[in-house]
């Protein structure tokens, strides 16, 4: 059977994003669960001193994503590292609210897919189902790993700390802000590193050390669509189409009340 091939279609027309999601859901590459997103923007519908206040939700999140061989990347359970593959390891703190993307998905699929529409403002009572986004602020540690021998645990920072010692791993390590920026923010930031037991630790004390420095006044707080939780599956195609409709269509944030 010929593996099906999702495509991401932006309809500029009518204001709505169609992706092609396979049935077929029981693929490696299908993607579910929280997926970390590179910073969006979002339109901000409150004066930006009331903004922390809006993120009512505090978390610390771990994603591990598998590099496949085409180079893109998946994220899931695994927490092992095995020998010969690439890797990447989040780590994310973020003070953040949950907001969705209505979705509607075809009930009648033709030829092997089912349609996942994102709708645009106006037409949330057309959805069948909801995506997850997470909008707040923070800090995220990334780790990129090569395995070189052995086997590895990859939930945690200390343990790979120990393995970039016993020369099982290689790679770098970077800390970057979400959504908070600010002059006495950007000198806690150090320069990416390779993986060593000692740049694990100063990467936290930095991370500690802006995380106290977020309710300075001085500190510009940006809020910024960064996660999603891929409930669809389909992989790096869906999670595209979700990056391509938040740039094309901002979330309001916070919403108005339904009744506004």
């Amino acid at each position: 059977m010929c593996r099906l091939i999702l495509v991401f279609i932006v309809v500029l027309l009518s204001g709505c994003s169609s992706i092609n999601v396979p049935l077929d859901s029981g693929s490696a590459e299908d993607n579910f669960g929280y997926h970390p997103l590179d910073p969006l923007p979002v339109q901000l519908n409150i004066p930006n001193g009331e903004v922390l206040n809006a993120l009512s939700d505090e978390t610390m999140r771990l994603a591990i994503g598998t590099v496949t061989r085409e180079g893109s990347l998946t994220f899931g359970p695994a927490k092992l590292g095995v020998e010969g593959k690439n890797y990447v390891v989040i780590l994310d703190y973020i003070k953040f609210s949950t907001d969705s993307l209505p979705v509607s998905i075809s009930e009648n699929p033709a030829d092997g897919k089912r349609i996942a529409t994102l709708l645009p403002q106006g037409e949330e009572d057309l959805a069948n189902t909801v995506v997850p986004v997470y909008i707040g602020v923070g800090l995220r540690l990334t780790a990129n790993i090569f395995v070189k021998k052995g086997e590895i645990d990859l939930s945690s920072l200390f343990a790979l700390g120990v393995a970039a010692r016993a020369e099982q791993v290689s790679g770098t390590l970077i800390i970057q802000t979400l959504g908070v920026s600010g002059q006495e923010i950007s000198s806690l930031i150090p320069m990416p590193s390779e993986i060593s037991e000692s740049s694990i630790q100063n990467a936290m004390l930095a991370l500690a050390s802006i995380k106290v420095k977020m309710y300075d006044d001085n500190t510009q707080i940006t809020p910024r669509v960064v996660g999603v939780y891929n409930n669809l599956g389909g992989g790096q195609t869906t999670i595209n189409g979700f990056i391509s409709s938040l740039l094309q269509r901002p979330i309001l944030f916070p919403r108005p009340p339904a009744n506004e």
